[in-house]
């Protein structure tokens, strides 16, 4: 996996994301698409207080640090970025389930973890962490899907070279607000049919994603036709797998 930017190649790690932040603090800086790859995770992280759950070797987890200049406004145009990104090279079956998660129907392939660092008011750079799952896992989990199981023949760091090298060709589009807007659009996962959601209050709705505001709310619209948009936290799809 030669690559021309700075790329650590663990066995095991507590996170990638944890690594790359580490040697940030140390260093004060990084250089362009410096990468952390790692085999396995033993405290792999999603948003909030998410765990991610590997098997070594059949995961593609890594993180890489991304300077922006100029400076971006909004954390949004990262989450957008990235997904336009994915879509370039990834089935069109994959959708993304707002705010963090690859999904294939109700099944998740992977996730996203984006943490922005802040300047002068705007984003200077970003450390962006993604874990999907490539290998079909030996252990029967019935929410995950695999890259394996969607017919590709592709392993966990050929998936990952993929990766990188989409990011640093489409650097610059990260500008480019309307196609950006477009491909978000276009990969947002929830729009065909209803699904259960439960409000911060405990309510529980049925609703459909229609698309996402300015300020990178979801909205969505219930089966009286209403829309709503949604802050991070305000609502949560029920997922069937998932045991109560």
């Amino acid at each position: 996996m030669a690559q021309k930017y700075p790329l650590f190649s663990l066995e095991t790690a507590d996170s990638t994301q944890a690594v790359l932040k580490r040697k940030l603090s140390g260093n004060g800086t990084l250089a362009s698409f410096t990468t952390v790859v790692a085999k396995s995770q033993t405290a792999g992280r999603g948003r909030g207080v998410s765990v991610w759950h590997d098997e070594p070797g059949k995961c593609a987890l890594f993180s890489v640090y991304i300077p922006w200049a100029p400076k971006l406004e909004n954390s949004f145009l990262v989450n957008q970025w990235v997904c336009h990104c994915l879509k370039s090279i990834l089935p069109g079956s994959i959708g993304f389930k707002w705010p963090n998660d690859l999904m294939v129907g109700d099944r998740k392939l992977g996730g996203m973890l984006i943490e922005n660092h802040w300047s002068g008011g705007g984003i200077k750079s970003s450390i962006i962490g993604i874990g999907l799952n490539v290998l079909k896992p030996e252990r029967f989990l019935e929410r995950a899907i695999s890259l394996e199981e969607l017919g590709l023949d592709i392993d966990a760091d050929e998936v990952i070279k993929e990766i990188l090298y989409c990011f640093e060709s489409q650097l610059g589009t990260v500008q480019n607000k309307t196609l950006l807007h477009r491909r978000y659009a276009d990969m947002l996962w929830g729009k065909d049919d209803f699904k259960s959601y439960r409000l911060a209050n405990g309510t529980e709705i049925q609703a459909k994603v229609t698309g996402t505001d300015q300020q990178g709310r979801l909205i969505l619209e219930d089966r009286s036709g209403k829309t709503t948009p949604f802050d991070i936290d305000a609502v949560k799809w029920i997922d069937p797998y998932q045991k109560s």
